[in-house]
């Protein structure tokens, strides 16, 4: 599939970026409006907000620090927000997505409050807050067709506006490519040796579902890495047998490489391809390369 350019509109409505965003993405009809919690009531005089859309609630989840997610839609989203603002005390902005035609009616905008809820829950980036799995509404292929390409642009605006809410930590692509993993073996101080997978994505590195989890912590290993293996081992995200049972995004390599090892390490020397090439090396084939 050929991907093009897109061409994104970015207004800031208060002339400063903490303020009110408007966002457009050229020939589209969508429009994403993205507002501090404290603005809300600012907005009461666009007439636009009254209609209907979708609508996201971000904030943090304390309890398993990590950003979280409220999906809704309402027939008029600034009437939903002020509810909310009543209501729900863990969310500090919101993205709304509406439609310049105002074509969005109430079986489209619960049919795309369906897909963004599925699509965050696959995802796992984010906490989603809604407390039951939302409706899909009964809509036509046609309609589904115009729905899933609303969905795909109003997810490139929500990644571009600083939530990657709904993008997988891997593409298929990726997830398909068995070529460009590196590898790292190791062997644990009981004398047992473990084995973990990973890959270079545009955000860091990604130690693959399936790796095997040194049960050792030494002393050496960084706090934040300490914090997460207790955290992923409490929610039974790395079993019993010490194997990580989903991906998990690191910003560099030598933090994936110290969260499996449980010790510091270099993970540009540590990561290799099967043929045995450092991370180290391919960059370095890579910048000669251009």
């Amino acid at each position: 599939m050929e991907v093009f350019g897109k061409n994104i509109k970015l207004f800031l409505l208060d002339g400063t970026p903490t303020g009110r965003w408007i966002c457009e993405l050229s020939n589209w009809t969508g429009v994403a409006y993205k507002i501090p919690r404290s603005m809300i009531k600012v907005c009461e005089n666009r007439i636009e907000l009254l209609s209907s859309g979708v609508y996201f609630l971000f904030g943090e989840d304390d309890k398993e620090n990590k950003p979280l997610v409220y999906i809704g839609e309402a027939e008029n989203i600034m009437t939903r927000l002020k509810q909310h603002l009543d209501s729900k005390d863990y969310w500090n902005e919101v993205i709304v997505f509406i439609s310049k035609d105002d074509n969005l009616n109430k079986a489209y905008i619960k049919y795309l409050e369906n897909r963004f809820y599925e699509l965050a829950i696959a995802a796992k980036r984010y906490v989603v807050k809604n407390a039951n799995t939302p409706t899909r509404s009964n809509i036509s292929e046609a309609e589904q067709a115009e729905m899933e390409e609303f969905l795909y642009n109003a997810k490139l605006l929500i990644s571009t506006l600083g939530h990657k809410t709904f993008e997988p930590l891997l593409t298929e692509k990726q997830i398909e490519d068995k070529e460009n993993l590196f590898v790292l073996n190791f062997t644990c101080t009981a004398g047992t040796g473990g084995s973990a997978l990973g890959k270079v994505t545009d955000e860091g590195f990604v130690v693959l579902q399936g790796s095997y989890i040194n049960p050792i912590t030494r002393s050496s290993l960084y706090k934040g890495a300490v914090v997460l293996r207790e955290k992923l081992k409490k929610d039974n995200k790395i079993n019993d047998e010490n194997r990580l049972m989903e991906d998990v995004l690191f910003g560099t390599p030598s933090g994936a490489s110290c969260f499996v090892l449980g010790r510091s390490s270099n993970g540009l020397t540590e990561w290799k391809t099967k043929e045995g090439k450092t991370l180290k090396e391919i960059e370095k084939e890579d910048i000669k390369n251009g």
